[in-house]
């Protein structure tokens, strides 16, 4: 016996055990202390149990078994390893011993509801119980006193309820006697001997008859003994439960499935079935299982009626099993177990849970079901295919539609399940999509159940599954929807519009990517379709443009906006001036978009080059009136860019872009924006110092209707400047003002200063339209509203309404006093007429300025993605922006717009440390612009009084110091901050001082690092 292996016990088959390898442990103690004792030597040598403990044994033990209740599972490991070692290990304990710590505690803990006592006392319940009746059969050689029997009635002794204990009493000793009777299952024993199991079994069925809600723990017993037992012994207990009433019961379907998928050939009782989930007992099988998830808790014991109990989150055992036996079909013969679950679902679940005279609860329970089997699908798809039945769907749809649905929240589950379901399981992706927007549901699920549903399963589209997810979208017959033309197409571009913002797979090797081919489709609808009405074209048009903003977003997915540009199919006239532009930038988008025509250098430029060009095409379909000059444009920059071998030198083509990009930024376009910013950000090692210029003037625009023309009003001016003549020039002037007025229209405000994530309607021309034409409709209202105001006061008409008028020939001329009342009407109507003016102007001014606020913050996106590129390699020209960000700051009333410049300064000097190893790349000539621009920063830094300003021009000044000193020269910036110190001390400028006392730090971190750097040297 000393010889033989130490068995360390195990939780329940479902637990994870940890290593029980611990330094200490700290072993709780009768008053609460803590003791801390090495458990390492303890499990080496625990120290056995004796008949007759002593005051400190009893501490031992109660420490013991306290610690065998923890709720920590690695403390109730470990306690339980030293009560298993203590009684049996060696030798063993005396039959006595053993007898007092299993009748004393053991069994008699299982009824006790403290923490986890229940699964600690199993734990050691089941290591002893298979040593004494299982291979060792220590009852047969040692402890012969300790019968089966006699330990199965210690079980029901100690767990008896009795009848003087209260509810919750009771409930704990029939829980108790639960745990025992599978502690006996679990330790494998039972079928030995057949009177074992009978004994068992026996009171299993009389426990299940105690209280309603124990039948389903019961029976879950039993199902675990079936999978020891052999075929004959599985037979006689089928036998014994139809005898008893069990077989129609959920617990009997679940106990007959087990047994079934473990002896398929088996003897089976006649009655109630051979098998429940055969196409014989389908009659049956709902009545049976419409109850599963019914909370019996309350119900009374016997056979009395039972009442409608409440229904319970918890599922019944038996769907877990009938699960686990479709898999397992599915496995051998697919195609029968797809037909055999369609029925099974259909006529139990679909018919039995989801009918028109089934209760909530069943309902409830039918939702919960569904969500076990989405879950539980191991992608099998005819299981998937089979569960979104017509019944379930429109209950589904129904409570998931409104909130005070009394089963909202178990629908919302519900399609929350699928959510994870398709996250999971991505190839599921297909055959859910056309079971949620065909078949049994609706191809607008999302506006039917007010969810998101469809739209979340889509993100997880793949390359491998997109073409099945388009074919199920796409459908050739718009009826079949059941919506009407109009809705069908906005449903489909929302899916479409979803589909191309789900981000490329960059590990994936597929040439098929999801953005592209939703891309390709929106906009082949928007642009190529024939069978689209034209009146629905327009708004997949906005959705196409809006689709486009996402992808520029990502310049992975650059290639997908040039190729779906490249899929619209054209039909132009080369011989037409503007289809003749088209179709060559169609040409050169190809040509752009050629890699084997790309360098190192030239990759990104070409690419931001065709990319413009596909945006110009796109503006040619959309009606564009500005695209032939968008062409001739980007017709110079690209004859620009292929013509120069070394394009740093392509003179002119900085300025070009700029100016593109201007115009770009100016439209109310979230695709433009976006645009404008990733072309600019392949430009910016080309901006020459009067790109530059072009691109900060904007910022020292006055914010104001005059501002608003200065900046807006250029086109007319050139164009004036070409007629070569002073009367025409004057001429020009004087309609600049009517088409001053078109150029403001179209900076929607809202939009234009917004860096909110672009919303489904930006680049809206019909938007833009009604906005050029709403001036135009109150205008006339209002000289209605003044025209009827007049009439009713003079009593008058309109020469145009003189047959409508009534004749007035036979009235009197008016007295003396009805001439006052009419002046004073008169009066108060052209006050109003006054006041509705005024307030219209200051509408104008307002509108003129913030247009002008938002133009300004356009123009700053580009010059920080400017500055966070080029003073990160400290190319001199990224020192230009700071005077005039300076200034910016200085002159604005915009508090945004001055948040945002200081900012971008303190981004300039952190980007412009990362670049100290390129100072010396700046030449002579170079560092002499830097000197003028450093004193330019000083004579500005006076120039206003806030703390805001002084920190920016600081930051500026020493940013372009650290440069100069860099560049050995350290005495002109010490001069020049002298110079301006000491104007300040005479009182001759004003400057914060926090402008010298950052000098002084700057100062004071140089001298440390060249004090270290002369120490390391001498060492």
């Amino acid at each position: 016996m000393a010889n033989k292996r130490k068995r360390t016990p195990k939780e329940a088959p479902n637990d994870n055990l940890p290593s029980q390898k611990r330094s200490k442990k700290e072993t709780p103690v009768p008053n609460g202390s803590t003791t801390k004792t090495k458990a390492s030597k303890v499990q080496e040598k625990p120290a056995p149990f004796t008949e007759h403990p002593t005051v400190e044994d009893r501490k031992r033990e109660l420490a013991l078994y306290t610690q065998l209740g923890s709720e920590d599972q690695n403390e109730r490991i470990e306690a339980a390893s030293i009560i298993i070692a203590g009684l049996l290990e060696g030798d063993g304990v005396e039959e006595p011993t053993l007898f007092r710590h299993l009748a004393g505690r053991l069994f008699r803990g299982l009824a006790s509801g403290r923490n986890a006592s229940r699964l600690g006392f199993s734990l050691v319940l089941t290591e002893i119980l298979g040593q004494l009746f299982g291979e060792k059969y220590l009852a047969g050689s040692k402890y012969t006193g300790l019968t089966f029997d006699k330990v199965l009635g210690i079980l029901v002794e100690k767990t008896d309820a009795g009848g003087s204990g209260n509810g919750q009493e009771e409930r704990d000793h029939y829980f108790g006697q639960l745990f025992g009777i599978e502690c006996f299952v679990r330790a494998g024993i039972l079928f030995t001997d057949k009177s074992r199991w009978e004994a068992v079994l026996n009171l299993v069925l009389k426990l299940s008859q105690k209280k309603s809600w124990l039948k389903s723990q019961c029976g879950w017993i039993i199902v675990q003994a079936i999978s020891q037992t052999d075929v004959e012994l599985a037979e006689e207990t089928l036998q014994r439960l139809t005898d008893e009433g069990v077989a129609k019961t959920p617990e009997g379907v679940g106990i007959w499935i087990a047994a079934l998928d473990r002896f398929p050939d088996m003897k089976v009782p006649k009655q109630p079935w051979r098998s429940p989930l055969e196409a014989g007992s389908l009659t049956s099988l709902p009545a049976v299982l419409k109850d599963s998830g019914r909370d019996t808790s309350n119900d009374q014991a016997g056979n009395k009626k039972q009442k409608q109990g409440n229904w319970t989150a918890q599922l019944h055992f038996v769907w877990n099993l009938i699960l686990a036996h479709f898999l397992k079909l599915g496995e051998k013969d697919k195609s029968d177990a797809a037909e055999q679950f369609k029925q099974f679902w259909k006529r139990v679940v679909d018919e039995g849970f989801f009918s028109k005279t089934s209760s909530d609860s069943q309902k409830f329970s039918g939702f919960m079901i569904f969500q076990r089997m989405l879950e539980g699908a191991a992608g099998q798809t005819f299981i998937v295919e089979s569960v979104f039945s017509q019944n379930l769907m429109t209950c589904l749809m129904n409570q998931a539609a409104k909130e005070d649905r009394y089963l909202h929240r178990a629908a919302i589950k519900a399609l929350k399940g699928i959510e994870a379901t398709v996250e999971r399981d991505p190839s599921l992706l297909p055959t859910i999509l056309r079971q949620l927007l065909s078949h049994s549901g609706v191809y607008n699920f999302d506006q039917r159940t007010n969810t998101k549903t469809v739209d979340k399963i889509l993100q997880h589209a793949t390359p491998e599954t997109i073409k099945k997810v388009l074919k199920t979208l796409q459908l050739k017959d718009f009826s079949k929807s059941g919506l009407d033309e109009t809705k069908y197409y906005q449903s489909l571009s929302s899916y479409l519009f979803r589909l191309s913002s789900v981000p490329s797979d960059e590990e994936s090797t597929s040439s098929v990517s999801v953005p592209g081919s939703a891309i390709e489709v929106l906009t082949e609808l928007a642009y190529s379709n024939q069978s689209v009405p034209a009146s629905i074209k327009e708004a997949l048009r906005t959705k196409t443009t809006s689709a486009f903003a996402k992808l520029v977003k990502r310049p992975e997915d650059f290639g997908h906006l040039c190729g779906a540009i490249l899929s619209i199919k054209t039909d132009l006239d080369p011989e037409d001036e503007i289809g003749g532009a088209v179709l060559e930038a169609y040409e050169k988008l190809k040509d752009l978009l050629d890699p084997a025509k790309d360098t190192k250098d030239t990759k990104a430029p070409r690419q931001a080059l065709a990319l413009l060009y596909a945006v110009a095409i796109l503006q040619f379909y959309n009606e564009d009136p500005d695209v032939m000059n968008l062409l001739e444009e980007l017709e110079e920059c690209y004859d620009k860019l292929a013509g120069d071998e070394d394009i740093q030198g392509g003179e002119g083509i900085a300025e070009f872009l700029v100016e593109i990009l201007l115009a770009m930024v100016a439209r109310p376009s979230s695709l433009m924006r976006q645009v404008s910013q990733q072309v600019f950000e392949a430009f910016t090692n080309l901006m020459s110092p009067e790109a530059i210029k072009l691109l900060t003037d904007p910022l020292v625009a006055e914010e104001s209707a005059k501002g608003q023309q200065a900046l807006f009003s250029t086109e007319d001016e050139d164009m004036a400047n070409a007629e070569g003549s002073d009367d025409e020039h004057d001429h020009e002037e004087d309609g600049s003002d009517e088409e001053l007025d078109s150029d403001v229209e179209i900076v929607n405000l809202e939009e234009a200063g917004s860096d909110d994530e672009p919303s489904d309607n930006d680049s809206d021309d019909e938007n833009d339209d009604d906005d050029e034409e709403e001036p135009e409709s109150e205008n006339q209202e209002a000289l209605d509203a003044l025209d009827t105001a007049l009439a009713e006061a003079l009593g008058s008409h309109r020469l145009d309404q003189d047959a409508d008028a009534p004749d007035t020939s036979d009235e009197s001329d008016m007295s003396d006093s009805e001439m006052m009342e009419v002046d004073a009407k008169l009066a108060e109507i052209f006050k109003h007429r006054a006041k509705a003016a005024n307030t219209n102007k200051k509408k104008e001014k307002k509108d003129a300025k913030e247009t002008v606020i938002n133009f300004k913050h356009r123009v700053l996106d580009l010059l920080a993605i400017f500055i966070k590129k080029e003073a990160a390699v400290a190319n001199p020209l990224a020192f230009e922006v700071l005077l005039p960000l300076l200034e910016l700051i200085r002159t604005t009333t915009t508090k945004p717009l001055a948040n945002k410049a200081c900012e971008m300064i303190n981004n300039f000097s952190k980007s412009l440390k990362k670049a100290k190893s390129n100072f010396g790349d700046i030449n002579e000539e170079q560092v002499d612009e830097l000197v003028v621009t450093f004193q330019e920063v000083h004579l500005e830094a006076p120039k206003d009084g806030s703390h805001a300003f002084a920190k920016a021009a600081s930051t500026a000044s020493l940013a372009i110091a650290s440069v100069l000193v860099a560049r050995e020269k350290t005495d002109e910036v010490f001069e020049l901050y002298a110079d301006s110190q000491l104007k300040w001390f005479k009182g001759e400028v004003k400057i914060q001082p926090a402008f010298f006392s950052d000098w002084l730090n700057w100062c004071q971190s140089h001298a440390s690092a060249s004090a270290a750097a002369a120490t390391t040297i001498q060492e």
